[in-house]
C-alpha cells in the first residue's frame, strides 16, 4: 500500500488545504516502487571548489561557483567542455515582511503531515535509483506539479543534505520567480539561448541560503509565446549535471496539448506525473503515459 498522508491547515477551509502525496497512486498504469532505508549521506565531490565574490546592479553581491580541478597545463577545448561550469550564483532571502506563497509547504508549515509527506516522496525517489535529473509533469495544466515541484526540491535540499537545482521548464507560464519573490538575474530562457552560441559561459542562478537551494528560473515579464529549444535545453542540462548538483527538479510544462515536455524528457533520468483527485481521469492519465513512452516513468503524486 503507497504512502499516504493528509492533514488540514488551521485556520483555513478543509477543501483548499488538505493534501496528500502518494507515490505510485495509479498502480495499475505503473510499476510499484520498493521501499528502503533512506541514507542521507553524501559523498563529497572530489572537484576543487573555488568561491569569487562579485558584484551586480540588481542583487546586493554575486557569488560565483566553479567546480574545477586543478590543471597541470592549459586545457584542450576538450577538456574545457568536460569541466564543471561555472554558476554566478545572486543571493536572496525570503521576505519576512510580506506573506509567503501558499504552495511553499516545506517553508510555511515544515512539521506538518503534508510536508512530511513530501519527504516520504524523497525517500521512494532515493530509493529507485537516486536519479540526478527528474522532470515533474502533469497531464493537463492546474494540477499540482509546480507545488511538487518546488516542494520536492526542497525537501530533498533540506537540511543541506543534497545540492539541489530547481529549474524552470516552462517558458510560457513561469512561476517560481514570483513565488520566492525575485526577479530573475539572467532568465533562464535567454541562457538557454546564449549557451547554444557559447556552451562554455558562465550561467546565472539564485540561491536561497536558508533552503539550500539554487533557482534557475524564467523572467515572468519576458517573452511569453517563446517555444522551447530542444538543443538548447540538452546543453543547459548537459552543463549543469557538470556542476555538482546532487539533484536537478525540473518543473516541465504539462503532457497533452504541447510537444515541448518530451524534449524535456529526453535530456532527464525520469519522470514524476502529478495527478489531481477528483479532477484527473484515469482516461487522461493513460493518454499522458503513452504521450511520454518509452520514457521511464519513475512514479506518479495524488494531489488532494
Amino acid at each position: 500500500m503507497p504512502d499516504t498522508m493528509q492533514t488540514t491547515r488551521p485556520g483555513t477551509a478543509s477543501t483548499d488545504t488538505k493534501a496528500t502525496v502518494t507515490m505510485s497512486a495509479l498502480t495499475q498504469l505503473m510499476p510499484a516502487v520498493q521501499q528502503a532505508d533512506f541514507s542521507a549521506a553524501f559523498a563529497p565531490s572530489n572537484a576543487e571548489s573555488t568561491v569569487m565574490l562579485q558584484t551586480k546592479g540588481l542583487m546586493p553581491a554575486t557569488t560565483t561557483t566553479a567546480m574545477t580541478a586543478a590543471p597541470s597545463s592549459a586545457p584542450s577545448p576538450m577538456e574545457k567542455v568536460n569541466q564543471p561550469p561555472e554558476i554566478n550564483l545572486s543571493p536572496h532571502a525570503l521576505p519576512t515582511d510580506a506573506p509567503l506563497d501558499d504552495r511553499l509547504i516545506l517553508v510555511e508549515d515544515p512539521d506538518s503531515e503534508r510536508a512530511a509527506s513530501f519527504r516520504i516522496l524523497r525517500h521512494h525517489l532515493m530509493d529507485h535509483g537516486r536519479p540526478q535529473v527528474i522532470v515533474i509533469s502533469s497531464a493537463n495544466e492546474g494540477e499540482g506539479k509546480t507545488t511538487c515541484a518546488l516542494n520536492l526540491a526542497l525537501a530533498m535540499a533540506e537540511c543541506g543534505r543534497a545540492r539541489v537545482l530547481l529549474l524552470e521548464g516552462t517558458l510560457r507560464r513561469p512561476q517560481l520567480a514570483d513565488i520566492f519573490q525575485f526577479v530573475p538575474p539572467w532568465c533562464f530562457a535567454e541562457q538557454m539561448a546564449a549557451h547554444r552560441e557559447q556552451p562554455l559561459m558562465p550561467w546565472s542562478a539564485v540561491d536561497i541560503p536558508d533552503l539550500w537551494l539554487h533557482v534557475a528560473a524564467i523572467d515572468p515579464d519576458g517573452q511569453r509565446n517563446q517555444l522551447l529549444d530542444a538543443p538548447s535545453f540538452a546543453i543547459a542540462l548537459e552543463r549543469m549535471r557538470l556542476a555538482g548538483y546532487d539533484h536537478i527538479i525540473i518543473d516541465a510544462p504539462s503532457v497533452l496539448g504541447s510537444a515541448e515536455v518530451n524534449l524535456i524528457q529526453d535530456a532527464a533520468d525520469g519522470v514524476v506525473l502529478v495527478a489531481r483527485s477528483k479532477r484527473t481521469t484515469l482516461r487522461v492519465m493513460r493518454k499522458a503515459i503513452e504521450q511520454l513512452s518509452p520514457t521511464k516513468i519513475i512514479g506518479t503524486v495524488l494531489l488532494k
